[in-house]
């Protein structure tokens, strides 16, 4: 659930060794985007009413979004309460109170951080995130920050760079071959999972997804015969590439156990311990050159001949999937308006 984008955080103090606890304070969140608080004319879904409005729709990607000519004016909205003041201000939101500890203070921010986007997003045609939290105590300023983080660069150069273009031109020809139809899967399924984890604006925001999509990768590519097991066959298919016991069993293995049991493929309201948070989130931080690993390797061996993809016999939908589909015809006007 949320445990994913619960990492480690610090209050960053400007100009103090300390919070001076007890003491009034207000802390600041910071929303985007900005359209559906007023501050930002386009770039949303979000439209006024009885205001003339010009959409956009891209007809190359399907993206499309809508700029009323006369926007919203910064939201203005101030709640009272018995022991706080909430205003809201565009798109920062204020909370102002007294504080006795950090406990309470970093209690509130964690509250407020993971819960009210949520809640906005019942009425917000664009759901919104928190992008930044601040504020001050009895007159000390700190920023809300991650406490610890890494990043992870490929360092290429112009030949590698347009090297990279002719090979993958090159490969089209072995997608094109039917028998490759599980490729072709697993590398839609592996484009997902970067685009998700280039897409998301907070740490570990779409973390369980991107490992749902990294399993699926194995799971099409390497599928059980007979009565075998899923992950079986997946060490078996690795380990036909190469990889050795250790490499299957950290580098690709916790794609599939997560995906089964860790809150991805399943729900699981369980809460994680920050250390044990830790390893899922540097898996998942590592996976991405892991699974580069692989593809490079089957499109080699694929090349050499020394390696086959499973074969797929393509066939229609029957079964279930078909059944479905059909109890949903009866709602296409529903969904259409």
């Amino acid at each position: 659930m949320l445990s994913y984008q619960a990492r480690p955080r610090i209050l960053k103090i400007e100009h103090a060794t300390s919070l001076p606890f007890p003491a009034q304070g207000e802390i600041r969140f910071h929303f985007s985007p900005g359209q559906p608080f007023g501050v930002k004319a386009g770039g949303g879904h979000t439209a006024v009413q009885n205001v003339t409005a010009s959409s956009m729709f891209n007809a190359n990607t399907g993206t499309h979004e809508i700029e009323s000519q006369q926007p919203l004016s910064p939201l203005d909205v101030q709640i009272e309460e018995s022991d706080r003041v909430i205003c809201l201000t565009g798109s920062t939101l204020s909370v102002a109170q007294a504080f006795k500890s950090n406990q309470e203070l970093t209690g509130l921010i964690e509250g407020m951080y993971f819960a009210l986007p949520m809640l906005l997003a019942v009425d917000f045609a664009d759901p919104p995130i928190i992008e930044r939290t601040e504020g001050h105590i009895g007159g000390v300023g700190f920023r809300w920050e991650l406490a610890i983080w890494k990043a992870r660069f490929e360092i290429t150069t112009q030949e590698k760079q347009e090297q990279a273009v002719v090979t993958s031109w090159v490969r089209l020809d072995v997608l094109s071959k039917s028998s490759n139809r599980r490729l072709v899967a697993s590398l839609h399924y592996f484009h997902v999972a970067l685009r998700l984890a280039r897409r998301g604006q907070i740490a570990g925001e779409f973390l369980p997804e991107m490992i749902l999509n990294l399993s699926k990768v194995l799971e099409v590519l390497f599928p059980p015969s007979g009565g075998g097991k899923t992950r079986d066959a997946v060490r078996a298919g690795l380990g036909m590439l190469g990889f050795s016991e250790i490499e299957i069993e950290a580098d690709y293995i916790p794609a599939m156990a997560l995906r089964n049991e860790i809150d991805v493929g399943h729900v699981d309201l369980a809460l994680f311990k920050v250390d044990q948070l830790a390893v899922i989130q540097g898996y998942a931080d590592y996976a991405e050159h892991a699974f580069r690993t692989l593809f490079r390797r089957i499109f080699e061996k694929i090349e050499d001949d020394s390696f086959k993809i499973e074969p797929y016999d393509s066939k229609p939908a029957v079964g279930d999937a078909i059944k479905i589909i059909a109890r949903m015809r009866k709602h296409v006007e529903r969904y259409s308006r």
